[in-house]
């Protein structure tokens, strides 16, 4: 066999390969898709299919008509994610600054005091109990903001990692020479330098509030 038709053979094999992967991917929304528009009787009665025995819009129609409360359930969601996200960039790069300063007093007992968070956790209900009876946030707004995702520790670390290796102490030392107060080194430097672990940690953080169900 020529290496043409052994080239020939193997792109055939690669791209059923990925044609089957694409199929994977594609089908399961088209299932979805299809399902929506499928009497619920029938969908009960039959399961899931490609081919139904009989279509209903009896879904869509009940979206156009509860749209206002949809749209309101949107809104908190959306709110909720730009807030929730700001504010954990902010507290989190807030914190990983100063563990990311070699000379800060009692530095390695805070770092360790933060990673030991990431250790171990109450759970569901005793959260529950605490955020209701103790901080009574429960049926507020603050019940979507405030657990689990305000302050992550994870982010926390990543953050002052990538300060501590990717910003020269130089810097530092340079700005405090001119005179620059902490504030203004964190604003002035580490926030335009820290841009990409910024965007990515809040990336996550965004993705954590919009897929959010727990707290709701």
């Amino acid at each position: 066999m020529t290496n043409s038709k052994k080239a020939k053979r193997f792109q055939f094999w690669i791209n059923v390969v990925l044609i089957l992967i694409t199929l994977s991917i594609i089908l399961p929304f088209v299932l979805v898709f299809i399902s929506s528009l499928t009497d619920e009787n029938t969908l009960i009665r039959n399961g899931y299919s490609f081919f139904p025995e009989k279509f209903s819009f009896y879904a869509y129609s009940y979206i156009i008509r509860q749209g206002e409360k949809i749209l309101r359930a949107y809104g908190i969601t959306v709110f909720v994610t730009i807030v929730g996200t700001a504010a954990n960039l902010a507290m989190s790069a807030l914190l990983a600054y100063p563990l990311s300063i070699k000379k800060l007093p009692y530095r390695r007992a805070i770092t360790f005091f933060v990673f030991f968070t990431m250790l171990f956790n109450g759970g569901i209900v005793p959260s529950y109990i605490m955020w209701t009876g103790t901080f009574h946030v429960k049926d507020t707004i603050f019940a979507q903001l405030l657990p689990n995702f305000l302050l992550s520790a994870w982010n926390v670390m990543m953050i002052r990692t990538y300060f501590t290796s990717s910003i020269p102490d130089g810097l530092y030392e340079a700005a405090e020479i001119d005179g620059a107060s902490q504030f203004t080194i964190f604003w002035k430097i580490v926030l335009p330098l820290g841009k990409p672990i910024l965007v990515t940690m809040g990336t996550f953080a965004g993705l954590a509030y919009w897929n959010d169900w727990t707290n709701g």
